[in-house]
């Protein structure tokens, strides 16, 4: 079975300095074989429909500083597995709301430079179900929601504030679990200035599946 390695969140480029070395120790630690970023590698903060900071950077300036991180994400982790956030499909949605279909577009691999990474808004991998997370954010693991709901084992991002795992076991025996992953944003960046007054804060890490058991590393 394989050894995966979950990115957490990064909203590029609002990342820790410090995430993508915890990242890279975590692989070697862990040994791992197989990479998937949870989603939302970048956050489009300029051409989001929110109220945005007046402090911060405009669309151009923003890609350019995402795409200089980015480069760094690809070096580190050639071959990765991308799971397509609700930030990350900000351009297609904008897109589609002004009428314009998605074979004008780029794909997301062009788009940001990645030819090896795999970008899909679901993967499976032995049976594990990986995803963003989008529109199941509700309770303290919301992965765990769609573990039960599929009746298969399932990890998310996407809600920066709650990282765990929770199990269930049937009758016939067979467990499944449902974890969310920690991320990698950097709470004082601007970019992230909507959340300075949430009670809860962005928890940083990662997690991991080795072969088929989950494990969550918090910085």
């Amino acid at each position: 079975m394989s050894k995966v390695l979950v990115v957490g969140d990064l909203h590029l480029p609002a990342e820790r300095a410090d995430y993508l070395k915890f990242c890279k120790d975590m692989k070697r630690k862990y040994k791992t074989t197989e990479v998937v970023m949870i989603g939302d590698i970048l956050d489009h903060h300029a051409i989001s429909y929110h109220q945005k900071n007046p402090d911060s950077d405009g669309a151009v300036a923003e890609y350019e500083h995402a795409m200089k991180s980015l480069r760094k994400w690809h070096k580190a982790f050639p071959k990765a597995r991308v799971c397509i956030g609700n930030h990350d499909e900000r351009v297609h949605r904008l897109a589609a709301s002004s009428g314009i279909p998605a074979m004008y577009l780029k794909e997301y691999s062009d788009i940001y430079e990645t030819p090896e990474w795999d970008w899909d808004h679901e993967h499976v991998i032995d049976d594990v179900y990986y995803y963003h997370g989008t529109g199941s954010s509700s309770g303290l693991c919301p992965a765990f929601n769609t573990a039960k709901a599929r009746m298969q084992s399932a990890v998310a991002g996407h809600v920066h504030s709650s990282a765990g795992i929770l199990n269930a076991t049937g009758p016939t025996g067979d467990n499944i679990f449902g974890m969310n992953v920690p991320g990698g944003v950097d709470k004082s960046h601007p970019l992230m200035y909507y959340g300075k007054n949430f009670l809860r804060k962005p928890i940083n890490g990662v997690g991991l599946v080795i072969n088929g058991k989950p494990y969550l590393e918090v910085m």
